[in-house]
């Protein structure tokens, strides 16, 4: 296979190999072709340099004791093959590392380049799969949801997106519609709906969306909302 003349799959695997998803014989196949196609490595290097910032938005988590204690008990003895724990480890940067993929594949280069835009990647907390992918340009007042995952959708009742501020009470950006890509109108600018608001949220609420204006339902599904620019 060759990805000359296929600018899709080259952004897709540059944005994969800068992101470090791309593993195996895969990602040898693509230092390979680097040493030779100097557009590819120019390719690869914009997207590090586009996916830098994002990194630093990512919260550090500390993994819990008894995972330690579990590499170290099954270290400690050569009879034993830790390739579980060692999978389970990389199973949860694998999950951080799909949530950027995500916004990667949705924001490729333009010839006019990326706008600034707020991004929000919600996830499911349980497996942090990516469900839903919510962008607004800074001077927009339009939230473009694009829906991942129609199974998060249950019948008889409305996920309500709710932006989460640094203080005071969540507020609601409306309810989420049963499609795979729409729009919701946001109350101002997204620098002023926005800036303030480190994470988005979505709830499960009664038909139409909560009666209080606060959530009432649990919350099911939430993710960083970042500057891009």
């Amino acid at each position: 296979m060759n990805c000359k003349g296929k600018p899709e799959l080259r952004q897709r695997l540059a944005a994969e190999y800068a992101l470090g998803t791309l593993r195996g014989r895969a990602r040898e196949r693509l230092k390979r072709w680097l040493r030779d196609d100097a557009e590819l490595a120019r390719e690869v290097a914009q997207w590090e340099a586009r996916l830098a910032p994002m990194a630093g938005v990512v919260a550090p988590v500390t993994p819990p004791a008894r995972l330690w204690h579990a590499v170290d008990r099954r270290t400690a003895s050569p009879a034993k093959k830790p390739r579980s724990i060692w999978k389970a480890l990389g199973l949860v940067a694998s999950g951080a590392a799909a949530a950027l993929l995500v916004v990667a594949l949705f924001f490729r280069p333009q010839p006019a380049g990326v706008p600034a835009s707020y991004i929000a990647v919600l996830s499911d907390p349980k497996t942090s799969q990516p469900v839903l992918v919510a962008t607004a340009e800074r001077g927009e007042t339009v939230l473009r949801l694009n829906t991942l995952d129609p199974a998060i959708h249950v019948a008889g009742r409305s996920l309500e997106l709710w932006a989460l501020p640094r203080d005071g009470a969540p507020r609601s950006l409306g309810v989420v519609a049963n499609e795979e890509r729409f729009r919701v109108q946001l109350a101002a600018a997204a620098d002023q709906a926005l800036g303030d608001v480190p994470a988005l949220a979505l709830s499960l609420e009664p038909p139409g969306g909560s009666p209080t204006g606060q959530p009432t339902g649990p919350v099911l599904y939430t993710g960083p909302c970042v500057k891009y620019w």
